[in-house]
């Protein structure tokens, strides 16, 4: 049987995301950095691996753990934000090594096996900044728009093959990354958005769990905005 990994577990939306996936009864491997505490609970319930992807050997130790995946669900991210002037080399280079070469390699080892299987699933989490930038997230929206190029790629690549990749980009929710940004308050994101509130990790673990159904299998290569109608609020 495959398993599922979850990267970025121990965020907000990472932990709603391993509840979710934990009714399909299959193995987990949950990855987190340094916030294991918050995984606590699972330990005896799935592998859970500790691993900061800005460090090439953690990241190397964590790929050489995956084995047979059939769902893989990349959520790890740095967050890191400033106008662009600002922006430091290291919080550059924290940006591109967690969620490009990161999110790149630990997508591309398990491809193989899936397409030796005939069977896979890749669901990425991108965000609402890969279309729509707040000042601060230079950096960050342009990861998320590598994801979502990705994303399509991996399709292109090995639709045939029967791996499937979607990404799920959460917007306006309630969340730590939201919580860390100061470029903007709690209710000016609420006025933009149509329904005028913040949605919860749940409601994008829900999307996710979707995506794991056998009633979404020809949902393939796209991106599944979950924002509550972000942008058109004003």
């Amino acid at each position: 049987m495959g398993h599922i990994v979850i990267t970025g577990a121990s965020s907000d939306i990472g932990l709603a995301i391993t509840k979710e996936l934990s009714v399909l009864d299959k193995p987990m491997i949950l990855h987190c950095s340094k916030n294991r505490e918050a995984l606590k609970e699972w330990e005896e319930r799935a592998t859970i691996i500790s691993a900061d992807f800005s460090s090439n050997s953690e990241l190397d130790f964590f790929i050489s753990k995956l084995g047979d995946v059939e769902i893989l669900v990349n959520a790890a991210a740095s967050t890191d934000t400033n106008l662009i002037p600002y922006i430091t080399s290291e919080s550059l280079n924290k940006t591109i090594q967690i969620n490009i070469v990161a999110f790149t390699k630990i997508t591309q080892a398990v491809i193989p096996k899936m397409c030796i299987n005939r069977r896979g699933n890749i669901i990425n989490i991108s965000s609402v900044t890969a279309k729509k930038v707040y000042r601060g997230q230079a950096i960050y929206a342009g990861s998320k728009a590598y994801m979502e190029a990705f994303t399509k790629a991996i399709v292109a690549e090995y639709g045939k093959k029967g791996v499937r990749s979607n990404c799920v980009a959460p917007g306006s929710i309630n969340s730590g990354t939201l919580k860390r940004m100061g470029s903007v308050t709690e209710e000016q994101i609420k006025q933009l958005n149509a329904v005028g509130k913040l949605g919860s990790p749940k409601d994008v673990a829900k999307v996710v769990r979707f995506l794991c159904n056998p009633d979404s299998s020809y949902i393939n290569g796209t991106v599944i905005e979950t924002n509550g109608g972000h942008w058109m609020g004003i």
